[in-house]
């Protein structure tokens, strides 16, 4: 029984860490938006890679949180650039 004790602790860190990480859920990315100044565009982890690009322009945004939404962090100063990309329905 002792031996049991001396053990309860870590058995304890043990469950409650697997219960950590079973019983969370992955977070999704948010998705972001790109403006051509005409059309907005959805970007979000399914957009293939190229279908995009952010070239350097001052006074500029790339993406976006929103559509009319505020600039995202880093993205100021860079042009939005659409390749491959279907415009957003308004």
């Amino acid at each position: 029984m002792k031996n049991l004790e001396g053990k309860l602790p870590l058995l304890t860190f043990i469950v409650a860490a697997f219960a950590a990480v079973a019983f969370t859920s992955p977070k999704e990315e948010d998705p972001m938006y790109g403006t051509d100044g005409t059309y907005w565009y959805l970007v979000d982890e399914d957009t293939p890679p190229g279908s995009y690009q952010c070239d350097s322009q001052e006074e500029q945004n790339c993406l976006f949180d929103a559509i009319e939404g505020s600039p995202l962090p880093n993205q100021e100063d860079r042009k939005f650039v659409n390749i491959s990309l279907t415009p957003i329905e308004e």
